[in-house]
């Protein structure tokens, strides 16, 4: 199973790539990094894992997604006080984002890597878990991945 190699590239919520990343052995991952590219289009709401947020508390995401958005504004254009690219700005983008933002990898990983995942997650109270090992029983032989299961 370690030489059935497999690449995926996979947007999820950095509050699942937090777990994904205690899969470090047999795993490489590239990203887009958000470090550089945080500032390199409007944030939306479609930006965000935030399916299940209700009433008040997807009120507080619009308003946490309008905060970043003039926080991107000020180091983009700058304003009275600062020029464009200010480091003060910066900051409120990186500190102020939530564990719900996307991020989109690029991942190698193999055979031998998915069935851990599998085992270990496939009943996981997360959503982007379950979804994930049911894209993992689609792949060619996943029985070896899944003990046949599905």
């Amino acid at each position: 199973m370690r030489m059935l190699p497999v690449y995926v590239r996979i947007t999820a919520p950095l509050y699942w790539w937090k777990e994904f990343d205690t899969y470090k052995v047999g795993t490489v991952a590239n990203s887009c990094s958000t470090m550089h590219k945080i500032q390199a289009k409007e944030f939306t709401m479609d930006d965000f894992s935030c399916e299940h947020l209700m009433g008040g508390y997807l009120e507080q995401m619009r308003r946490i997604i309008d905060d970043l958005n003039n926080a991107r504004k000020y180091f983009t254009v700058g304003d009275q006080f600062f020029s464009p690219g200010n480091k003060r700005d910066w900051w409120q983008m990186i500190q102020l984002l939530p564990s719900s933002y996307n991020q989109t990898r690029n991942v190698m990983m193999n055979y031998e890597v998915l069935a851990n995942i599998y085992k270990s997650r496939k009943d996981h109270k997360l959503d982007e878990w379950r979804s994930f090992c049911k894209w993992i029983e689609d792949l060619p032989y996943s029985e070896l991945i899944t003990g046949g299961k599905r």
